[in-house]
């Protein structure tokens, strides 16, 4: 990205002096001056935190293996509550399941017709394992029979090794999980090597802020180098405001455009006083265990916490926050059912000629509590990045926040219009409060059942790296329908 440089012309050498000891009150060089643009006067910038969560178990959706939707009159239920109430590309409400994230939209993107095409490799269409080990590494798949693994790395495994070639930090990447009935795990540092997600939260605290010594107050030290900056950008200021009174038009418009360039720099001065200092986040309701029943209430805002506080100490650029597929019984849930797993697999018997339709209105309430609960994990997530001031705006603005999951409906293993919702703006690369359906089918029927898509979870990933700066043209293996990033997020 070139640098933009301030030019001062037709002052020739005795004006230029005269303008430098009276901008600033003494001997203040040129370059310096232009030096302090630079990439702040461009309002795009690489990306600088890459967050996922992950949901086991799918939406609250009914996509068949080939993406087209159940009608609802069958055995399947037919309603897909993860889909928005508008098919308008401006994003102004989430679907049910998605609901308490309505206050939040402005900060979203919703992708909806993207599939997980390596997942579709296994004969079955995308069983648990391959479904589970493709969804965020769009590899090829080594076939153990009662276990997979992928042939390639997750695109947050990637990130955390480049980031921390660029700028080493504690932790390559914070990975957490909120346990449950799963299939294994989304992510893995290589080919057939799985990361290690820390279930446990007491234990998690301890590996991620045991070695974090908590600030009491500012550092005096830096404190003193505000102060000193906020003075010289004063005084900058005040020979501007003087000195372009005494030039020509041309040259009051160019100065008027650095002064302006002082202001916002004052302003990020003024947001860095009202940054988070390295607090150390709560434990109250932590357990000294990995398996969970209702104390997963407690278990993952902790989790979510933890990853937004060490984001702000700058431990790590990555962290995954797995949630498992679990039962929220400490919600209303009047379906009796002994897994997660069952849960969503209910789905396919809750229709009007399914076995389970006499308590379908009883499903309906247990299970969207259940994904409207992860949806507020997710909102927290966003909340706290959203409330930490960074550069000119707060720490969301500078990040890519994802949640997704390895199925669109799990009752029935589809991998096609699997959910991809994205958060923050990328280093204001992207623009959020947008909405993009791939599935072509609806273009002239809103309602159609039918799907016809060209975009994979391949297209996604490899936006992602591009909105960090890398130039990769693919991710994954060659099962994508296309290359490249997708548009929208160019």
């Amino acid at each position: 990205m070139s640098r933009r440089v301030l030019r001062v012309p037709a002052l020739g050498m005795k004006g230029r002096r005269a303008f430098l000891r009276g901008a600033a009150g003494a001997t203040l060089a040129l370059p310096l001056l232009e030096l302090t643009h630079g990439s702040a006067w461009s309002a795009v910038e690489p990306a600088r935190r890459l967050i996922v969560m992950f949901s086991h178990g799918g939406t609250i959706s009914c996509r068949d293996r080939e993406g087209n939707k159940e009608n609802g009159q069958d055995a399947h239920h037919g309603w897909d509550l993860w889909a928005p109430p508008s098919e308008s590309t401006t994003l102004t409400a989430m679907g049910e399941e998605m609901s308490p994230l309505d206050s939040l939209v402005g900060d979203l993107i919703l992708l909806r017709g993207v599939d997980n095409m390596a997942g579709t490799a296994e004969y079955y269409g995308g069983n648990h394992g391959w479904a589970n080990v493709t969804a965020m590494t769009g590899a090829d798949v080594e076939d153990h029979d009662d276990y997979q693994l992928p042939m390639g790395p997750s695109v947050d495994q990637v990130l955390a090794a480049r980031l921390s070639e660029q700028a080493p930090t504690v932790f390559p990447s914070i990975d957490l999980e909120v346990n449950g009935h799963n299939y294994g795990t989304p992510f893995f540092r290589a080919a057939g090597e799985a990361i290690s997600s820390e279930r446990n939260p007491v234990l998690a605290y301890q590996q991620i802020f045991g070695d974090v010594q908590p600030s009491e107050g500012p550092d005096p030290e830096l404190l003193r180098i505000r102060a000193m900056k906020r003075s010289v950008l004063d005084g900058v200021l005040g020979g501007f405001n003087d000195f372009k009174n005494r030039v020509g038009k041309t040259d009051a418009l160019t100065l008027e455009a650095h002064a302006d360039h002082i202001r916002g720099m004052e302003k990020q001065l003024d947001a860095l006083e009202n940054v988070a200092e390295c607090t150390l986040p709560g434990t109250e309701g932590a357990v000294d265990d990995e398996w969970y029943g209702p104390e997963a209430e407690q278990v993952a805002p902790l989790m979510v916490d933890y990853i937004i506080h060490a984001m702000r100490c700058g431990l790590s650029n990555v962290a995954t926050l797995a949630i498992g597929d679990l039962l929220t019984t400490w919600l209303p849930s009047p379906y009796e059912t002994d897994l997660g797993h069952s849960l969503h697999h209910a789905a396919r018997e809750v229709g009007p000629l399914g076995t389970e339709y006499g308590v379908v209105n009883e499903w309906r309430e247990t299970i969207v509590n259940n994904r409207q609960w992860r949806a507020q994990m997710f909102a927290r997530l966003i909340e706290g990045l959203k409330a930490t001031p960074e550069g000119a705006g707060n720490m969301l603005d500078y990040s890519v926040v994802m949640f997704t999951s390895e199925f669109s409906a799990g009752a029935v293993h589809s991998v096609r219009d699997v959910p991809m919702l994205l958060a923050g703006r990328a280093g204001n690369r992207w623009t959020t409060g947008r909405h993009y359906n791939y599935n072509k089918a609806v273009a002239s029927n809103p309602g159609s059942l039918d799907y016809n898509t060209d975009a994979s979870n391949h297209n996604v990933f490899t936006s992602i790296l591009n909105a960090f700066g890398f130039d990769d043209e693919h991710f994954g293996n060659s099962m994508s329908y296309r290359t490249g990033p997708l548009a929208e997020l160019g």
